[in-house]
């Protein structure tokens, strides 16, 4: 926990430090929320105020003022937003501040259940590797921004463990409640029906009645599609909204063939260092260079992410490779225009076996070790400082 609380802090002092030396961007009045997501003036601006940047605006919006069927809220699950309403209750309705304390809750129970799952397998080091890598990850900032991503991790580490020690119950309990958090959560009925088979030795025959826990993780989406129903009228109203990111149905083949074009072109825009002519389409001028570079920086997170879980098919149980899988996978059924696998390296945070594979490849070499922390830092410390002024990582 001490490696877990110095990285936050490392990762708060950038952030403050980056506002007082750079400054904060001017960000599209629709993107801001001036009232409650920039609650703080003077020196407690620099603390706060960055946290609730980008996604975290609408996670704010939605816990001060519910969900609207026209604006596109309804694509951000409810019970990260319900528990950050909750909690402001306790700071006045102060929700940035809200946000963050839960963020950093769940980000150290989630550490707490990621250390306990790869310990009981592999030892201490290994987890303490996996923990670590984590925490570094160069968009680990996420951990405690006003998003839902540590509320997430805490719950699939949480489901996938109970898993592993047959607590059926609990486990659907946390899939379930994953499921409410992330359109991804319902994903975790893959590792846990594979564990569940495993310990009964692949033999449908030794099914019991703890099968039933597994079917609490589609109640969990089948719950906010009620709500959907009921409030709007439409239950996949959560998925037709994404038109406003401009994503798309797409077979993932394609998706991935789409992302190796955008980056091959974004390559040869900074390469020609001009933007007069563009290879690959931008909304403007000025989104040329950026959009280039969030390209690649998009793919290779995916290319990361993807040697990962190839070298954790050596080493992992079958249910944690496949979940890493297909939580990688799932996005490239949802590209975009014009970043086809766009917000891919906040969505390989999701895929905490990643980070399990990482710590079991450098278990003997140290000098791989030292190469992944340093290497993650500098682009944590660089990311998270993009993050701060609200300019635009993932």
């Amino acid at each position: 926990m001490a490696m877990a609380a110095v990285s936050r802090l490392l990762i708060a002092l950038t952030a403050t430090l980056a506002t007082y030396v750079i400054g904060v961007k001017p960000a599209p009045w629709a993107q801001r929320l001036p009232r409650l997501a920039e609650p703080f003036h003077g020196v407690l601006a620099h603390l706060f105020n960055p946290w609730a940047h980008w996604d975290g605006v609408w996670f704010v919006k939605i816990a001060a003022n519910g969900y609207a069927g026209n604006d596109g809220s309804v694509a951000f699950f409810p019970l990260y937003p319900l528990m950050v309403r909750w909690v402001g209750i306790v700071f006045d309705n102060n929700l940035v501040i809200a946000g963050i304390l839960v963020s950093l809750a769940c980000y150290f129970a989630a550490v707490y259940f990621l250390y306990r799952l790869v310990a009981a397998r592999y030892g201490g080091k290994v987890a303490y590797r996996t923990c670590l890598y984590l925490s570094v990850f160069p968009t680990a900032f996420y951990w405690q921004a006003v998003y839902s991503e540590s509320m997430f991790l805490m719950l699939s580490a949480a489901c996938i463990l109970w898993s592993t020690e047959a607590r059926w119950k609990l486990a659907g309990l946390a899939g379930l409640a994953a499921a409410l958090t992330r359109s991804a959560g319902f994903l975790l009925i893959v590792p846990m029906a594979l564990s569940y088979y495993e310990q009964r030795g692949w033999k449908l025959r030794r099914t019991d009645s703890s099968v039933a826990s597994l079917l609490m993780i589609p109640e969990g989406l089948m719950v906010w599609m009620a709500y959907l129903s009921l409030g709007f009228g439409k239950p996949l109203l959560f998925a037709q909204v994404q038109d406003q990111w401009r994503r798309y149905v797409a077979v993932p083949t394609f998706a991935l063939w789409k992302s190796l074009e955008a980056a091959f072109q974004g390559a040869r825009q900074l390469i020609s260092g001009q933007t007069s002519h563009l290879y690959w389409p931008a909304s403007n001028p000025g989104a040329v260079v950026p959009l280039a570079v969030a390209n690649i920086a998009n793919l290779g997170s995916f290319v990361v992410a993807g040697l990962a879980i190839a070298y954790g098919l050596r080493r992992l149980p079958v249910a944690l490779s496949i979940y890493a899988i297909v939580t990688i996978g799932y996005p490239l059924l949802f590209p975009a225009t014009s970043m086809p696998l766009m917000s891919m390296p906040r969505f390989v945070l999701a895929a905490f076996p990643i980070f399990m594979s990482a710590a079991l490849f450098t278990e003997r070499r140290p000098r791989a070790h030292l190469i992944i922390c340093v290497v993650s830092i500098v682009l944590c410390v660089a990311l998270t400082a993009k993050f701060a002024i609200f300019s635009w990582v993932a």
